[in-house]
């Protein structure tokens, strides 16, 4: 608010304020209005040419707030409190945020790939404490339920939820449900404590169980009515936050003073908004050592060909940053770019010829074009099965060199699936997840409801479940994009299609 920063300053787009009001970000002319916790931002943008100061038009950025629900919305006699943390003798009792304190999503200016893409420039409510509070701390009862399938970080999220809620605000009780949202009805929940959940982050996977499906609302409903919660945190992938919203939005029908909130969970990194999940640095980590061993196994075989199989449904996250991590994979397949057998073929004949091995690495998605008319049904979770596109590849590869060049190949498939995703985290995502089991509670104190928490543009942020997982809205890797590219580079792979 009216801050002047020094020449040559790159300012992180902070809102603070309300409508009508003049914000200013620096002194090149970047200025915007606030219309109603919206903004559109235009003006000058100084850069450098040859060392020369050249000012340039920005192009006129519309920004879409992303609104989150509040309790007191349909309560409107909600108390306020003030928060526990004020009285607090350490630094936090000064780094509060203001109620409307909002972040905006990465911008960029003069980029006619941005345009052409039509990329849109989003206002998120920031996360973190409020002065204010919506819940009397003493009166605060939660639940905490995980769903899906595992992913290194469950106990880190488990263990700040719960020490944020009875260490920092006080809270009455914290309710664990075992084995997902079956669990609300069908087995005894755990309470947790400040010394039961001490030294879970230490361990892989989740002390409560987890499961996938048994989403039955009225169940739920009775279950938290009857033990009188009025705060649910919730942690799973995109089925697991559609139910959390169901939840939110029956309480709110039935008037309900209850918060539910949630922490994004996929292994596979294709959660809209984030720049990551949580998880996904420990699970890149792990792949990336079964790919040293797949290496070796290759290297010292004659006529070698390692396999490694990564998770990746849909998108092959995991599969790309393994494969840049580990800087010696010869072929990448993920499920966003097709391929064909006889090109991959042709190309490993190559790598055996001139190197005398080759290492592949495949998401469990790619290549299902192969399956056409394989149907294995689906999980718990809705999810299609998926026929195994590692054992395809194997027993492809050892038919096409015998039948086309008399040729033994000695192949190595490994699928470290469950040992990549039961690991304990590394550190960057013990971090991670200690900074969302927090925010989340801070978001739910302060009544917000209906709202997942993550990192955007390197700021936590509350980002509405209705938004987060919309059906139209799909995470897939750019064929085109420069991440990708850099892979194609280092493994030196050509097209296949």
């Amino acid at each position: 608010r009216g801050a002047v920063l020094a020449p040559g300053a790159r300012p992180a787009l902070r809102l603070r304020g309300g409508a009508g009001e003049q914000v200013n970000f620096d002194h090149e002319g970047v200025y915007g209005t606030v219309h109603s916790h919206s903004m559109t931002l235009t003006g000058v943008w100084s850069t450098k040419v040859r060392g020369k100061d050249v000012d340039a038009v920005a192009e006129s950025i519309k920004v879409i707030p992303m609104k989150v629900d509040c309790i007191a919305e349909w309560i409107p006699n909600l108390i306020h409190e003030e928060n526990p943390m004020v009285k607090k003798m350490w630094p936090v009792n000064s780094n509060f945020c203001d109620n409307e304190e909002s972040i905006i999503s990465v911008l960029y200016v003069n980029s006619k790939r941005a345009q052409a893409k039509e990329i849109n420039t989003r206002q998120w409510l920031r996360a973190g404490p409020r002065r204010e509070i919506r819940f009397r701390p003493e009166k605060v009862v939660a639940a905490i339920v995980t769903c899906g399938g595992l992913c290194p970080g469950l106990n880190n999220v488990i263990r700040e939820v719960t020490m944020t809620l009875l260490s920092t605000y006080k809270a009455r009780k914290v309710w664990g449900i075992p084995f997902g949202y079956m669990g609300f009805y069908s087995e005894p929940w755990r309470e947790l404590t400040e010394e039961g959940v001490d030294q879970i982050h230490r361990r892989g996977g989740t002390v409560l169980g987890s499961s996938r499906g048994g989403h039955d609302l009225a169940k739920i409903m009775e279950a938290l009515v009857k033990f009188n919660v009025n705060q649910v945190y919730v942690v799973g992938g995109d089925g697991t936050h559609r139910g959390a919203n169901m939840i939110s939005k029956e309480a709110a029908k039935r008037q309900i003073a209850m918060t539910v909130a949630g922490v994004p969970k996929t292994i596979d990194n294709d959660v809209a908004f984030i720049d990551k999940s949580f998880g996904f640095d420990t699970a890149v980590q792990a792949a990336s050592q079964v790919i040293q061993c797949a290496s070796v196994e290759a290297t010292d075989a004659h006529d070698g060909i390692g396999i490694v199989k990564l998770m990746g449904r849909e998108c092959g996250f995991v599969a790309m940053h393994a494969t840049l991590a580990a800087g010696d994979v010869d072929i990448c397949l993920i499920p966003e770019v097709a391929f064909d057998l006889d090109l991959l073929f042709d190309y490993v004949k190559d790598k055996l010829d001139t190197k005398g091995n080759c290492l592949i690495v495949v998401a469990e998605g790619a290549g299902q074009e192969y399956f056409e008319g394989v149907d294995l049904g689906t999980d718990l979770s809705g999810n299609k099965k998926l026929p195994d596109i590692g054992q395809l590849i194997k027993d492809k590869a050892k038919d096409w060199f015998k039948t086309n060049h008399d040729r033994t190949v000695n192949v190595r498939y490994i699928d470290p699936s469950y040992q990549v995703r039961s690991v304990p985290t590394i550190a960057s995502d013990s971090i991670y997840c200690s900074a969302l089991g927090s925010n989340v509670v801070h978001g739910a104190m302060t009544g917000l409801t209906g709202f997942s928490c993550g990192k955007i543009n390197d700021r936590y942020a509350y980002i509405p479940i209705d938004e987060m997982c919309d059906p139209k809205r799909t995470v897939r890797i750019d064929s085109q994009n420069r991440m990708y590219m850099r892979m194609l580079r280092q493994t030196g792979q050509p097209n296949f299609q």
